[in-house]
């Protein structure tokens, strides 16, 4: 079944695997509600809202597919790929039907018996328990229970530090942690962190724990993952960093970046330039958004034109850039 003409651009830029599950749908009879480009599709990303539930294929995750389904007013099964920049999303489940008052009436003069006192409701035990990260954790952002190291006795508190020091840090949630604990053992193996060579965790570091890493350290780690960095590994969070703190070595990576990085990337660089300048009102400003997008274009002669584009509304030499490698 063809596209609808009204929709076709923004589908044609969809990843293969999901335009062709929105392909079949369509064939099928399935229809689309909504395309859009806010939540959960990220700013480069899209999303289509379908009417109806999918059906030419499973409801579940394999090579292909992530799937999750969700119980939101906004939709409910949740289809993308490995990237995770677009989305093809299933409408809200219906309604649950309403509750039978005589049923709960009734159970209401049942006599009532208290639950037994659940056991392993220490504050380390809901530290230890806080650790176990499902995918809405992870999806949500959300870390471990501190306020369960804030409550600990001296005994809880040093068990959860003796176990935060025998764990190899991960991701951000043991570096919060870690700073959470404070001096002494704590903030050595966060200093051992940072002299690694993760960048992600690095970065981790100058963000919940900045009173142990120098103004050269923090500009140098931030430039190097503005060279190096990928989405997912660590270049989000170098660009949510650049947005607050941006010395002239981190200005020059975000230009060369925009020149010279891939277009996922260079997009992005190009729109906290234009923030970073005062030419727009957050980093990724939506008004905009066709203009960053030409960064798509490889590195080359393309590149380089709309390059100029950017270092003329920002007012900055782009020669500076342009003879550089």
């Amino acid at each position: 079944m063809p596209l609808p003409e009204i929709h076709r651009a923004e589908l044609e830029r969809f990843p293969a695997v999901l335009l062709a599950l929105i392909v079949a749908e369509l064939a099928a009879g399935n229809h689309i509600a909504e395309l859009g480009h806010g939540f959960p599709a990220a700013p480069i990303g899209a999303y289509v809202l379908l009417e109806s539930p999918v059906t030419t294929r499973p409801r579940a995750g394999d090579a292909q597919f992530r799937f999750h389904d969700y119980n939101t007013p906004a939709h409910s099964g949740r289809f993308t790929d490995g990237t995770g920049h677009f989305f093809v999303l299933e409408p809200p489940h219906p309604p649950e039907p309403a509750p039978d008052m005589d049923v709960i009436r009734a159970r209401s003069r049942e006599p009532r018996i208290l639950p037994a006192p659940v056991p392993g409701n220490s504050p380390f035990a809901r530290f230890r328990q806080s650790m176990e990260i499902d995918y809405e954790k992870w999806h949500d952002g959300i870390g471990y229970d501190l306020d369960a190291l804030r409550e600990a006795g001296a005994a809880d508190w040093q068990s959860i530090e003796r176990l935060m020091l025998e764990r190899e840090p991960s991701d951000w949630r043991d570096i919060e942690a870690l700073a959470a604990l404070g001096k002494g053992r704590a903030e050595r193996k966060l200093r051992t962190v940072f002299a690694g060579s993760n960048n992600e965790l690095k970065q981790y570091v100058i963000r919940y724990a900045p009173h142990l890493v120098s103004p050269e350290g923090r500009t140098q780690t931030l430039v190097r993952a503005l060279d190096e960095a990928v989405f997912y590994y660590g270049l989000s969070q170098a660009l949510d960093e650049a947005a607050r703190y941006h010395p002239p070595e981190v200005m020059d990576a975000l230009f060369r970046g925009a020149l010279h990085r891939e277009g996922e990337a260079a997009v992005h660089f190009a729109a906290l330039l234009f923030y970073l300048h005062g030419k727009s009102r957050e980093p990724f400003d939506w008004d905009h958004r066709p203009f960053f997008l030409l960064f798509h274009a490889r590195p080359g002669p393309e590149r380089e034109a709309v390059f100029r584009q950017l270092c003329e509304q920002t007012g900055v030499e782009a020669g500076r850039y342009l003879d550089k490698p």
